[in-house]
């Protein structure tokens, strides 16, 4: 099993037929609009393989990474934030998991890593990450 898509669902959005859909508000305490993480498992796409996040309204990806449109602080000011995600690597992402806390110390869960880009930076509210497994070399 791996991802081999990833989207942001605003709202009461439902997921696509077949794709997952975490239960953490991405705005979670900072306001603005309810958003949610959600992916595609063993679609039909190659899988994914890294996360990046932008910074900055205009801002590009970097050279192969797709950029998600919806800006992960909509509504709720702080800094314009977009999840973008490559399929050019060798070890897919196999599922993924969003945690959010009260400090920037709040831990992967266990066969996870954390992404570190706090999804709520500058629109205060809770501290959100990513946090993905990876296939092992």
């Amino acid at each position: 099993m791996a991802v081999t898509d990833i989207d942001i669902l605003v709202g009461s959005q439902s997921p696509k037929e077949d794709w997952e859909k975490d239960k953490h508000d991405l705005n979670e305490g900072a306001g603005g609009e309810y958003l949610y993480l959600s992916w595609e498992l063993n679609g039909t796409k190659k899988p994914v393989t890294d996360l990046y996040v932008v910074e900055g309204e205009g801002e590009e990806p970097p050279h192969g990474y797709y950029k998600i449109s919806t800006d992960l602080n909509k509504g709720a000011g702080g800094k314009y934030l977009y999840l973008c995600f490559s399929r050019e690597g060798a070890k897919p992402i196999l599922d993924l998991v969003v945690v959010s806390g009260d400090s920037d110390k709040v831990p992967a869960p266990s066969g996870f890593t954390r992404y570190e880009q706090d999804l709520n930076a500058g629109a205060k509210g809770k501290f959100i990450y990513i946090c993905y497994k990876q296939q092992q070399a």
